[in-house]
């Protein structure tokens, strides 16, 4: 059984900074969990209670409902919870561009606030095949446990790294990368050219901002999804979704 002070710290977990600190995160229930042992990302610790069922080797610790509505991040805990370790991020998603030429396509977020729209997000690029995704340090936390229940394991496959952005931007367009923003001032998305050989880098902004300053002068081109409707803009998930389906249109024709 937990103690009070175990019990505590994977409460204290719902917190950005006590996460950074400990380096650990958390994943509830049984698809989450499934998904985190299948990665090879390692579990600190299991939790369960007595009604749901785990595999001997998982090696769980059973606690009461009231232990786990204590250390739980939902209302109606789910009743199995792991405790995970941030992996190692030295590998970069930039460094995983070895060539721009390669037709291949990266997903950047600019402020991208709202946990569940990030979550969509992952777990999209996942379904896309999308390599990577960079993000702004003011983007909320791929950690946070509404981001990690909306990938729905996605989370495990898609790496996601935290960059210095329009830094990042500027030297993949220095290298040849197509920098594309999306603004509603761009050209249609549905006019990009069929063959499109050179890396593409979509860049998606905040939900209330669009992309920053900053950014905006590292793009080389900006685009627009075309819309026949009275509505104003789109959901910033939708918007990554539509620009990723595109990408992966063109690759299959």
């Amino acid at each position: 059984m937990p103690t009070k002070n175990e019990i505590l710290a994977v409460r204290g977990l719902r917190n950005r900074k006590s996460r950074s600190e400990e380096r650990k995160f958390t994943a509830e229930g049984r698809k989450l969990v499934e998904e985190a042992f299948a990665s090879g990302w390692r579990i600190v610790d299991l939790y369960s209670t007595s009604h749901v069922e785990t595999p001997d080797a998982w090696n769980a610790q059973r606690v009461s409902s009231k232990e786990m509505e204590r250390m739980s991040n939902f209302r109606t805990p789910p009743g199995l919870l792991a405790v995970m370790e941030m992996p190692d991020q030295e590998a970069s998603v930039l460094e995983e561009i070895p060539n721009v030429d390669d037709g291949g396509f990266t997903l950047a977020l600019d402020g991208l606030s709202d946990p569940g729209n990030m979550g969509t997000v992952i777990r999209t690029a996942d379904w896309f095949g999308v390599r990577g995704i960079l993000a702004t340090q003011d983007s909320v936390d791929i950690f946070n446990p509404k981001v990690v229940q909306a990938t729905m394991g996605a989370i495990f496959r898609v790496p996601v790294q935290v960059v210095d952005l329009p830094q990042a931007l500027s030297r993949l367009a220095e290298s040849g990368a197509r920098i594309q923003g999306l603004d509603l001032q761009g050209r249609s998305l549905w006019d990009t050219p069929s063959t499109v050989p050179s890396h593409q880098v979509a860049v998606c902004g905040s939900e209330s901002h669009g992309i920053s300053e900053e950014t905006r002068a590292a793009c080389t081109e900006f685009v627009h999804i075309p819309g026949g409707g009275q509505t104003e803009s789109l959901n910033a998930s939708m918007a990554a979704g539509i620009v990723m389906a595109a990408w992966h249109a063109r690759r299959l024709s």
